[in-house]
């Protein structure tokens, strides 16, 4: 019993075939190695970010169950938190209503110049 009755001598790919489909490979494996990296530094960064930003919180929650009113002007600290050194900057001016003072934190990584969040809040005098 024979299944191949109408099948030619040599079947199989050519290696013109063979070659096409690899490099068809090669560009998709490129273009997807490229966008899982891209898809790795957009959530990285994302994450530092959401560190910022709880470290801004918690710095203005500070401030505020402090029994002094912040003192003016711009004060700088570094702190380890989340397992990485951050900068935080605070900034504590007046406003035009006597008993509030508007306080602006910036967080960075440690080191570098671009602010990876920024809150501004006001403190009143009670």
């Amino acid at each position: 019993m024979t299944f191949f009755k109408n099948k030619p001598a040599n079947s199989g790919f050519t290696l013109l075939e063979v070659l096409i489909a690899l490099a068809v490979f090669a560009v998709t494996a490129i273009a997807l190695l490229s966008q899982s990296s891209q898809s790795v530094s957009q959530s990285v960064y994302l994450e530092e970010k959401a560190y910022a930003l709880w470290i801004a919180e918690n710095s203005l929650t500070e401030l505020r169950l402090q029994p002094e009113w912040p003192s003016l002007g711009e004060q700088q600290d570094y702190r380890t938190q989340f397992g990485r050194e951050w900068a935080v900057s605070l900034d504590v001016s007046n406003t035009d209503e006597l008993s509030l003072r508007r306080v602006e934190v910036r967080v960075s990584r440690s080191g570098r110049e671009t602010s990876l969040s920024n809150l501004t809040s006001y403190i009143g005098k009670h």
